[in-house]
């Protein structure tokens, strides 16, 4: 019980990771419906002290200046916003 439990779980995050990394890739993001598991948001020069929500590049504001996506593990990504949606 405790393997087939654990074997789907895995299989769970395997598909989400894919879906993720799916739409990371794509250039239209339905930011609604993405989720993160390892957690997240993004920073933008022109939206001072704010955390906006959003795991990938694709969910920063259009009109975002120098975003940056901070995810939980510590781990920076600079965002190209020419790029988003």
């Amino acid at each position: 019980m405790k393997l087939s439990l654990a074997f789907i779980l895995l299989s769970g995050l395997a598909v989400f990771g894919e879906v993720v990394a799916a739409a990371g890739r794509t250039s239209k993001v339905d930011c609604l419906l993405v989720r993160c598991i390892q957690g997240g948001y993004i920073t933008c020069d022109n939206y001072p002290y704010q955390k906006l929500d959003g795991c990938i590049c694709g969910c920063a504001p259009k009109n975002g200046k120098n975003c940056v996506l901070h995810l939980q593990s510590g781990s920076d990504q600079q965002c190209d916003t020419t790029e988003q949606r």
